[in-house]
């Protein structure tokens, strides 16, 4: 009789006697599909570069838990308690943070040493990376321009009389990837305002103006600027660098390979003083007389 090929002849052992066929049917190879689900990248992120204090938990699937409360001198106290309520809140852990973003200045020296600090202590406990996200960048993300306003002229006061300021940009694709257009800079308002003028004109057009400055420093910007940017100024968001948007820029930098390890974290400062000296305050009020009696 001839053997079936999906049957095996039957075996004969010594004695005689007939045993199992070795193969009684086709053996069908079965590849199980095993998919692995990666959970979302957590992002925790803070800013205690301005006089508020702001730390935002993002949760990588649409939430973010955001914390803010006065800051200034109290930011160094009460940054890590804020950490573990907005943690608290997500009933996660410390553990489940894949990635730390902070302000990283400009802004004030205590708060960017603060925010530093608790970056690279967090990260290094965890063994995750950090993003140092420029504040003005933040005041830009912050500001939410609305569609088509792509340039954000981010101004935060800089005490002593000055400013901090930066163009950023958001790519019209991609509204998360905000970049600064040039690095940031410090200066008198009326400098600043010289500066603008040649670069966006005297009555600039699709440019959002953002930031604590426009209302700290409002007269002498109204002044140095003219009616051209009127309605500009009229239209400026006074937003502080909130740490949801730090998240974001944070989350972002992250995936084009921008983060680092911890000890590599540093804030970003702009001027290398924190207070005029005597002679500085005098020439400064000297010459503010001198402008008033003219």
């Amino acid at each position: 009789m001839a053997t079936c090929p999906w049957h095996a002849a039957p075996a004969r052992s010594r004695a005689g006697a007939a045993e199992a066929p070795a193969l009684v049917h086709p053996v069908r190879s079965s590849t199980r599909l095993i998919r692995f689900v990666s959970a979302p990248l957590v992002v925790l992120a803070f800013d205690s570069s301005t006089e508020w204090l702001s730390v935002a938990l993002d949760l990588g699937d649409g939430r973010v838990l955001q914390r803010e409360e006065p800051g200034g001198a109290r930011a160094s106290q009460r940054l890590l308690p804020l950490v573990g309520e907005v943690l608290a809140e997500a009933a996660l852990g410390l553990a489940d943070v894949g990635l730390i973003g902070f302000g990283a200045g400009p802004g004030a020296f205590t708060g960017l040493r603060a925010a530093c600090a608790a970056a690279q202590g967090l990260a290094r406990g965890i063994g995750c990376p950090v993003v140092a996200v420029p504040t003005l960048l933040a005041v830009a993300a912050a500001a939410q321009p609305r569609p088509g306003a792509l340039r954000v002229l981010a101004v935060d006061d800089a005490r002593m009389g000055e400013i901090y300021w930066a163009l950023a940009a958001a790519e019209p694709d991609a509204p998360s990837n905000w970049r600064l257009l040039q690095p940031s800079r410090v200066q008198s308002p009326r400098d600043a305002a010289a500066c603008w003028l040649r670069e966006f004109g005297a009555a600039p057009r699709e440019l959002l103006l953002a930031g604590n400055a426009w209302a700290e420093h409002a007269s002498a910007l109204r002044e140095a600027l003219g009616e051209g940017w009127h309605d500009a100024l009229q239209a400026a968001r006074t937003v502080a660098p909130q740490a949801a948007a730090v998240a974001l820029l944070a989350r972002a930098a992250h995936a084009r390979g921008e983060s680092v390890q911890a000890a590599q974290a540093r804030p970003l400062y702009v001027r290398d003083k924190v207070a005029l000296t005597s002679a500085e305050r005098a020439a400064r009020a000297s010459g503010s007389r001198a402008e008033a009696a003219e």
